[in-house]
């Protein structure tokens, strides 16, 4: 990716919970339109580095870049305009249950933008066509939804508001594989169709090699080796080797 734009860029970034230490100066760079997957286990900081960059946690020392602006050195306000540039696929979907799929697809076109309801009804029905879904869906609740529609309706919603950068956490989590596959397809055609840069969050190895650009994995607090699908692949690091290959035998302690 040499010679391509920094969008997110994090700088010796630490983060600690109480007495536990969760990123330990970590840097790691994001360039123009490719897609970075985290990897790691569950409850090493993957959903921490994805909140920095939302603007969703400060860290305890370090800096996060994005669009060229170093987040902790600006106020809510202009935060807020850059969180405007930003999609979020959250992990299963975080769909407000008490909404139709239509007020939670454009709850931030109508709350952030201040757009005419009519108009929002039009972007998402072009939203939800993107995602393979149907207007007849617009006035169902959540609960009305298979978990692979959910994940949908969740992209839809990250998307109307035509983001620069898609940030996904654990986006395949608790989907069967039919529905796993739709949705890396999907992360693969909001990347060629709408050219955005995107950062996935996952623990599915399957998912990280089909839709990145690069992968990065983090282990203790630490990124501990970078590189692209096939650079992961082929590590000789025995702790990205251990997690990649699903061993039970290796450095890491099997929980």
């Amino acid at each position: 990716m040499n010679g391509q734009k920094t969008i997110i860029k994090l700088l010796n970034i630490s983060k600690n919970f109480g007495n536990r230490k969760v990123l330990d100066n970590i840097s790691l760079e994001v360039f123009a339109g490719e897609t970075l997957v985290i990897i790691g286990r569950s409850g090493v900081g993957k959903s921490t580095i994805l909140k920095h960059i939302a603007g969703l946690l400060a860290p305890d020392a370090g800096e996060v870049w994005v669009d060229g602006q170093e987040l902790t050195r600006q106020k809510e306000a202009e935060v807020n305009e850059l969180r405007k540039k930003m999609g979020v696929v959250f992990q299963y979907a975080a769909l407000f249950d008490s909404l139709t799929v239509f007020e939670n697809v454009a709850f931030r076109l109508l709350r952030d933008f201040r757009m005419p309801v009519a108009e929002a009804v039009e972007v998402v029905k072009k939203k939800l066509e993107l995602v393979g879904l149907k207007d007849n869906l617009l006035d169902l609740k959540p609960a009305q939804l298979s978990g692979g529609m959910r994940k949908r309706v969740g992209l839809a919603r990250a998307i109307a508001v035509d983001p620069e950068i898609i940030l996904y956490d654990e986006p395949t989590s608790g989907l069967d594989p039919v529905s796993s596959e739709a949705i890396n397809d999907l992360i693969l055609e909001m990347q060629k169709k709408l050219g955005v840069t995107s950062v996935v969050v996952t623990h599915d190895m399957h998912s990280a090699y089909k839709v990145a650009n690069r992968i990065a994995m983090i282990y203790d607090g630490k990124i501990i080796g970078t590189g692209t699908p096939e650079e992961i692949k082929q590590s000789q690091d025995p702790y990205i080797h251990q997690f990649v290959t699903g061993s039970v035998e290796g450095p890491m302690p099997v929980r």
